[in-house]
């Protein structure tokens, strides 16, 4: 879509209207700027929780005399006279339950979508996206595309409004909050998993699950969605609310399903009129374990549906370093092996990384709880012992107290804090075997996000004087 275009649209959609940005972090940022630039004497009403929003406004983008802040306890206020709410993902719904305003909610990624949907593969999923997004982009670099990532990953999708043409591609990493009241599905979608997550965001696990299905269910005749054929969730969602758009598999069947699976560590990809085999590529090491091989047939079955030459596709992955963060090897201590998987913030994540490191002696375990069902978790723990747990946190310690009915546990150790828990895990973890950070919580108890818990992890494993 050429610059005259987007400056049509943002003119015929917002231009007399009564605007309200709610949220103002970086989301609600980059939507102030394209606005500014595509309707400048637009009136807006700024939102934000935050009772110091104008005056931070005012020292990055100084005065705006069409501009009206409600800040702090009044933030809700201005929203049920405005014609359009722009919202940014971190805000719950909830908080406008039963207010009659949702149908004028809109959001960065509905309006980017308004506008390039031809252009974006869109990927989601409870866990994976970061990792699939990356080995795409990288892919689709490799090959010379013109190509933008962005998304849940970093970049509002209004700050390429200046850089995309006809014929860039847009990578868009798509979270649950970004999806929620989308009205239009990219061309390209990719749907990973549903797990529990972000409980404490959303009014019931079934809205969460809808808002994840959004990345498909308005596509149109001609689209793709690319789907984890062993996520039986997808599936029955997939049959309630069918869709138009051509379905390819990640682990389909041979002979009845287009997609992807691996037989004898050969990657096979079916596009529904023959197959292509590539030799011993599903013996990684770089990216171990199921989960990353779903990430893998993913971002390779996307880059195939957009024309690329599967030797590239090939290459590209066989060099793919993977994430921080994600089963991440840290370094040695004392003969032991130090793993960072902060990223695991539900059980089924830190199941699968157990899964692929069978010699983990000791395991952290816990974090912020937001009321996930730690069942399935207790479960693989008893029927797969660790011979060290360390429970910290809140969700550590109910993990702990399911583990510990009926018959008590051993081998537990419960901590207040992250940083005696790592400490003790330096001390406990014998020579030739793995120490393991999967939380399977939240971090917001103790640290800004996952990646502040990993970062502090690694540092105490590097650190030289820490105990040993």
């Amino acid at each position: 879509m050429s610059k005259p275009h987007i400056q049509e649209y943002f003119q015929t959609k917002f231009a007399g209207k009564t605007v309200s940005l709610l949220g103002f972090g970086r989301e609600g940022k980059s939507s102030y700027r394209a606005l500014r630039h595509f309707v400048p004497g637009l009136n807006l009403t700024i939102s934000d929780s935050n009772p110091y929003c104008s005056e931070e406004f005012a020292n990055e983008f100084g005065a705006d005399p069409n501009v009206i802040f409600y800040c702090g306890d009044e933030y809700l206020n201005p929203l049920f006279q405005s014609d359009i709410i722009i919202k940014s993902p971190g805000i719950s719904l909830k908080v406008l339950a039963n207010s009659g305003i949702e149908s004028r909610i809109t959001s960065q990624t509905e309006i980017f979508l308004e506008l390039f949907r031809d252009q974006v593969i869109g990927v989601t999923g409870t866990k994976g996206k970061s990792t699939t997004v990356s080995l795409l982009y990288t892919i689709l670099k490799n090959a010379d595309k013109n190509v933008l990532l962005g998304g849940n990953i970093g970049v509002p999708p209004l700050d390429f409004l200046d850089k995309i043409n006809p014929e860039t591609l847009v990578v868009f990493e798509m979270s649950s909050h970004q999806l929620e009241n989308i009205r239009v599905s990219p061309k390209v979608a990719v749907l990973l998993n549903i797990f529990q997550e972000h409980l404490d965001h959303y009014k019931s696990y079934r809205d969460y699950q809808l808002a994840k299905y959004n990345i498909a269910r308005w596509q149109k005749p001609g689209d793709v969605i690319i789907w984890n054929g062993k996520n039986e969730l997808l599936r029955g969602l997939l049959s309630e609310f069918p869709i138009q758009s051509w379905q390819m598999v990640i682990h389909c069947h041979a002979g009845d399903q287009a997609g992807a699976r691996c037989n004898h560590n050969h990657l096979i990809i079916d596009d529904g009129s023959g197959e292509i085999c590539f030799e011993n590529f599903c013996n990684r090491r770089k990216l171990p374990g199921e989960h990353n091989l779903t990430n893998i047939l993913a971002a390779c079955l996307a880059a195939y549906v957009k024309g690329i030459d599967p030797e590239l596709i090939r290459k590209t992955t066989e060099m793919f370093e993977g994430l921080p963060h994600r089963l991440e090897f840290i370094g040695e201590r004392n003969g032991a092996r130090f793993y960072n998987d902060s990223i695991s913030t539900i059980p089924e994540s830190t199941i699968e990384a157990l899964k692929t490191f069978p010699d983990v002696h000791t395991l952290l375990l816990g974090g912020f709880d937001r009321g996930v069902d730690y069942s399935l978790l207790v479960g693989y723990l008893r029927d797969h012992p660790v011979k060290k747990l360390l429970f910290i946190g809140k969700a550590g310690l109910r993990i702990a107290t399911e583990l510990l009915r009926p018959e008590g546990l051993s081998n537990a150790m419960i901590f207040q804090d992250f940083e005696s828990a790592v400490k003790a895990a330096i001390d406990v973890t014998p020579v030739g075997t793995v120490c393991l950070l999967s939380p399977a919580a939240a971090s917001y108890d103790m640290f800004k996000n996952f990646e502040h818990r990993g970062e502090k992890f690694r540092q105490m494993i590097l650190e030289k004087d820490s105990p040993a």
